[in-house]
């Protein structure tokens, strides 16, 4: 029968090549066979393969000029629990709701401007960090074990929140925008181009609505991630950036080709849904991009 390797040879397998100083640590074993009791002394109903947690841990670490003292400070009781959600387990998320997310919620009180529904912040902070998007792991994997993982979450908590009342008040103005365009229309008397449009946007609304959702559906998972990150939950430039370790000028770039994107796809699919001439499809793409921001609000809100 071979033999299973030991827990530091799976351990160093995984570190990165900057983490290597950790190979040197004296009593590895031992403070690896520590580190599985104090987790599963924590969260005995979590059953987490060890591989899958030393895995997560070692490459997770970085350069350190005390790699002993990272390696005992780190909260492993925490990282078990975030690798288990990450991973999917139902007794993980459980946990996580049950001793963790009620503390967490208590820092919406720092939120400024009032007017919260919790529940809602917390089932948006839930589908961020626990649904992976396409093949990336859950964001709470980005969770590194530089504090506790409570405060962590508090942080995530409040970021939900300001980006929630930002998308709030972006849904707001689009709505009093495209109420103003409409009674402006109403004063002009509906003259001019404006019939026509009003006509089409009227005839063919779900048409452009079908449209718009086919060529979204056809956008990869970043894009799609970066789209709705900005367009409904009014996060930055530089935040999307930080995120995906990026300049905020790429991200720019990323938009506005999505948009462009979106547009060619829809076009492509009204040209083959309506059947229409070339003055007539120029006509209908006039009122999808005079639409489209309003129309990706509501589209990209929708789960799926």
């Amino acid at each position: 029968m071979s033999k299973q390797p030991s827990r530091s040879h799976l351990f160093l397998q995984h570190l990165p090549p900057q983490a290597r100083c950790y190979a040197e640590v004296p009593g590895l074993d031992a403070l690896l066979d520590s580190w599985l009791s104090i987790a599963r002394q924590a969260w005995p109903d979590v059953m987490l393969p060890e591989e899958d947690f030393l895995r997560h841990v070692a490459t997770r670490l970085g350069p350190s000029d005390e790699p002993a003292a990272t390696l005992a400070a780190l909260p492993v009781a925490d990282l078990y629990l975030a690798c288990a959600c990450a991973r999917g387990l139902p007794t993980a998320h459980a946990a996580l709701e049950r001793h963790l997310l009620p503390r967490a919620a208590s820092a919406l009180t720092r939120v400024r401007g009032g007017g919260l529904d919790t529940a809602e912040v917390l089932q948006q902070l839930r589908q961020r960090l626990l649904v992976p998007q396409g093949d990336a792991e859950p964001r709470i994997a980005e969770y590194q074990g530089t504090g506790p993982l409570a405060a962590w979450l508090r942080a995530a908590v409040v970021r939900t929140a300001f980006n929630l009342q930002r998308a709030e008040g972006r849904r707001a103005r689009a709505e009093e925008d495209a109420e103003a365009e409409g009674s402006a229309w109403v004063e002009r008397g509906g003259a001019g181009g404006d019939v026509e449009l009003d006509y089409l946007r009227r005839r063919h609304q779900q048409d452009f609505r079908e449209a718009l959702a086919g060529a979204l559906g056809s956008l990869s998972p970043r894009e799609r991630t970066v789209l709705r990150l900005h367009v409904v939950e009014g996060v930055s430039l530089e935040r999307i950036g930080a995120m995906y370790q990026t300049h905020k000028s790429t991200v720019s770039r990323w938009i506005s080709q999505t948009r462009r994107t979106v547009l060619e796809g829809a076009r492509e699919r009204l040209a083959e849904r309506l059947q229409l001439s070339a003055d007539e499809l120029r006509s209908l793409m006039r009122v999808v991009h005079s639409q489209l921001d309003v129309s990706l609000l509501g589209l990209l809100k929708e789960p799926g």
